[in-house]
C-alpha cells in the first residue's frame, strides 16, 4: 500500500495538484533558449515556441521501414488523428549510403523532402534523429555493413577515419533539416545528434572524469550540425539515469547538448511481461 500511496503522491505532483506548500509560492522555472534564438524556449515544464507553451506528445515514424512514400501520408494522418502532437524519425544512413561513395537523400523513397512537407500541413511537430548510430533495432544501429569492416578505425568517437565517413551523410540530412526549421516557420523542433550515448565519464560519473574521444566526437557534432544551418536545439537520449551524461545542469566537460534527454519508457513498452505483472513488487496474474 505504501507503494501505491507514494507513486500517488508522485503523480499528484506531476500533475500539479496544489498541496498545502504549493499554496504558498508557486515555483518560477528559469526560461531557456539555445542562444541562438529565442523562437524555440524550454523550462521545467515544456518547450515553448513564440511564447506558447506546447506539449511534445510523439511517436516514432521511420520511413525507411515504409519505402512506399505513398503509405506516409496515411499514416501520418493517423497519427495526427491518435492524438499526437509530433512524431520522431531516425534517418538510417545505411539505407542512405549503399556503399562508401554514394549518399542518396533524392531518388524515390529515399527522398525525405515530403515528410516534412506532410508535418507542415498536418499540423505536426517533428524531432529529427539522423545519428550518425541510432540503434532502432536495426542492423548494425543503423551503420552501413561496409563501415563495420574495420578500415574505419573506432566507431563512435572522434577518430579521423571514422569522422570522414559520417561528414557527408551527416551533412546531407542536416542541410535538408535545415530547410524545414521552426524557427522559419516550419515543423521541426529539435535535432538530436548520436543516440543512446552515455559516453561523457570514464568509470563512476560522480568522479567527473571526462572522457576527452566521447567529447570530442560530440562536439564535432554540433559544429557541423551548427554550421549546416541547424538553429534548434539540440538534444540526445542518455541510455539510461546512471550515466549524467551531455546535460548542462551536471557539468560543463564539454560536449553537452541544449536539452538533454532520457531514453526511458514508462510503460515498459520494452518488456511486455512486466505490463500486468510485477508492477507493484509481486506478481499479478
Amino acid at each position: 500500500m505504501s507503494r501505491i500511496f507514494n507513486f500517488l503522491l508522485v503523480l499528484l505532483a506531476c500533475l500539479g495538484v496544489s498541496t498545502k506548500a504549493d499554496d504558498q509560492a508557486v515555483t518560477q522555472w528559469p526560461l531557456h533558449d539555445n542562444g541562438i534564438n529565442t523562437i524555440v524556449q524550454w523550462d521545467h515544464y515544456s518547450f515553448q515556441v513564440n511564447g506558447q507553451r506546447i506539449f511534445i506528445f510523439s511517436g516514432e515514424f521511420h520511413y525507411w521501414r515504409i519505402p512506399v512514400p505513398a503509405l506516409w501520408r496515411d499514416i501520418l494522418e493517423k497519427i495526427k488523428a491518435a492524438g499526437f502532437t509530433a512524431f520522431a524519425f531516425y534517418s538510417s544512413w545505411a539505407y542512405h549510403a549503399p556503399n562508401n561513395a554514394t549518399v542518396d537523400f533524392s531518388t524515390g523513397p529515399r527522398d525525405i523532402t515530403p515528410i516534412f512537407e506532410l508535418a507542415k500541413e498536418l499540423g505536426l511537430y517533428i524531432i529529427v534523429r539522423p545519428g550518425p548510430y541510432v540503434n532502432a533495432e536495426a542492423n548494425a544501429g543503423g551503420f552501413p555493413l561496409w563501415l563495420t569492416t574495420g578500415e574505419y578505425g573506432t566507431l563512435r568517437n572522434d577518430d579521423t577515419r571514422y569522422t570522414n565517413a559520417w561528414t557527408p551523410y551527416f551533412t546531407e540530412v542536416t542541410e535538408i533539416t535545415s530547410r524545414y526549421q521552426v524557427t522559419d516557420g516550419h515543423n521541426s523542433i529539435v535535432y538530436q545528434i548520436e543516440n543512446e550515448y552515455g559516453n561523457q565519464w570514464l568509470g563512476d560519473p560522480s568522479l567527473r572524469m571526462p572522457n576527452e574521444t566521447a567529447i570530442a566526437y560530440m562536439d564535432l557534432l554540433k559544429a557541423n550540425a551548427r554550421k549546416n544551418g541547424i538553429t534548434l536545439p539540440l538534444t540526445v537520449n542518455d541510455p539510461n539515469m546512471a550515466s549524467h551524461s551531455w546535460g548542462k545542469d551536471w557539468s560543463d566537460a564539454g560536449g553537452n547538448v541544449d536539452v538533454a534527454g532520457l531514453d526511458s519508457y514508462p510503460s515498459v513498452c520494452d518488456y511486455p511481461s512486466l505490463w500486468c505483472g510485477r508492477r507493484w513488487g509481486k506478481e499479478e496474474k
